[in-house]
């Protein structure tokens, strides 16, 4: 038979396994697993000789900024930046301006990636509108809703985020009702603004270098982990823990896990909580934008939780911004975040290499576990037959740079971590059978992304 694609000579995840073997795929299903020996043609082929064949990368946690805030970024320039490091999917969190929380502005969102992704996606509903609201967009396909306990200078003053903690706690129950799980920006904002004034009894300026390390702590993000665990099993809602990257909040997940008394998912992201960039190259200036990084966590135990299970994904947290919209002297009216994409896969597969997870547990919370979680498995995160012809391809031997003179797709036009030596690089990304990324080299499509739902992952 003549396929549409072949992927042939890699090392292929499977459920069993990583075994070698030849990959064809007709239309955007995987059609056939075969032994080396059985010769198989296609119309394009993929030659993964010395590589490995994941489920796609699907990214948990990221800002596209689309709609309403698109000079920081959009659906093609951020999911082509997303195809540029493996990943196949992305899941927009909802700090987009009109925010996703009711039906019409969900609906905006989501024909805003209908019209301009190049990969697949789901945008992620907030709950802070009315219960309907909240049933509706369930309905509409969200795969879970997020919201945002705090609120500050963008991208923390949307209609996204609240500190009313009452509010917080009708939100879990109106989700509860819909079976879908919810995840919190966890902040305390008292331990925030102690950190302003502390350095303002210094007599120093409020500046990201005097005063971003001290965000973020591992007392201001788990005191207020506790308190949302408390009110999600109060609710009876699924809790997805967001952000579980600090010893205290990890601990608390270890713990709740182990009783088994409520339903919980976890995550942490990469971009604030492993070795964030100082300052980003913005090529277009020629310069560096200088940012400094939140309060540091503890890695080897955030690690150590991926192994074990206590964690079951990892986010971006793409977080991007235009090169002037960062104001180092001013920390409390500054972007925050990074963009970050056009890495993120590379770097998943460097810690391969550097010992920090196996392979195989790189599939499962890049891929397997939100498939799980979520209902969209096993269309999303597999590779079996049957499944969308979703492949990130993985070449563990490639030692590179990052450098200036790297080329990336997002609109910020910025590189961080200038200068991390790789070891492992995503030389293939394959997307419900087409090509979408090949040796660096995004083939990117607006308009190709679907829109992909547990009610239609079937």
């Amino acid at each position: 038979m003549n396929f549409d694609l072949v992927v042939k000579n890699g090392v292929v995840y499977t459920e069993q396994g990583f075994y070698q073997l030849n990959v064809g795929v007709q239309g955007e299903k995987i059609a056939v697993l075969a032994d080396p020996a059985v010769p198989l043609e296609g119309a394009r082929v993929i030659d993964a000789q010395g590589k490995y064949v994941l489920p796609g990368f699907i990214d948990c946690h990221c800002h596209l900024r689309d709609p309403g805030l698109t000079q920081k970024e959009d659906f093609y320039t951020g999911t082509m930046a997303a195809a540029h490091s493996g990943i196949t999917m992305v899941c927009p969190q909802p700090n987009v301006k009109p925010v996703p929380n009711t039906l019409a502005d969900y609906r905006e969102e989501v024909q805003a990636g209908q019209a301009r992704a190049v990969i697949d996606f789901n945008p992620i509903g907030c709950p802070l509108g009315t219960a309907q609201d909240v049933t509706e967009i369930a309905q509409e396909g969200s795969a879970w809703f997020k919201l945002f306990e705090k609120v500050a200078t963008y991208p923390y003053n949307t209609t996204a985020g609240t500190l009313d903690t009452h509010r917080i706690y009708e939100a879990f129950r109106a989700v509860a009702a819909t079976g879908r799980y919810c995840s919190v920006h966890p902040f305390d904002k008292y331990f925030f603004d102690a950190a302003v004034e502390q350095i303002k009894a210094e007599g120093k300026p409020i500046t990201l270098e005097n005063v971003r390390h001290m965000w973020y702590s591992d007392e201001e993000m788990t005191g207020a982990a506790y308190q949302l665990s408390y009110y999600a099993k109060k609710a009876g809602m699924k809790w997805y823990a967001m952000h579980a990257w600090m010893p205290g909040y990890i601990d608390l997940v270890r713990m709740l896990k182990e009783r088994g008394e409520m339903t919980i998912v976890s995550s942490f992201e990469y971009m604030p909580a492993m070795d964030a960039s100082d300052e980003i190259y913005d090529i277009a200036g020629g310069k560096y934008i200088y940012l400094n990084h939140d309060a540091k966590p503890d890695k080897a135990k955030i690690w150590a939780a991926i192994r074990d299970g206590v964690i079951d994904m990892i986010g971006s947290d793409h977080a991007p911004h235009a090169p002037n919209e960062y104001k180092s002297d001013d920390a409390l009216h500054t972007g925050a975040g990074f963009a970050m994409l056009d890495y993120f896969g590379h770097l998943l597969v460097s810690h391969v290499n550097e010992g920090d997870l196996s392979l195989e547990k790189l599939a499962e919370v890049t891929s397997v576990n939100f498939a799980k979680a979520f209902g969209m498995y096993p269309r999303k995160g597999s590779n079996v037959v049957g499944s969308d012809a979703d492949f990130t391809i993985v070449d563990l031997n490639r030692e590179w740079v990052i450098s200036e003179q790297d080329k990336v797709y997002t609109k910020t036009q910025t590189i961080p971590y200038v200068g991390r030596k790789m070891h492992g690089a995503v030389t293939g990304t394959v997307v419900r059978g087409r090509v979408v990324m090949e040796n660096g080299e995004v083939f990117g499509e607006p308009g190709y992304g679907k829109f992909v739902t547990a009610e239609n992952s079937k």
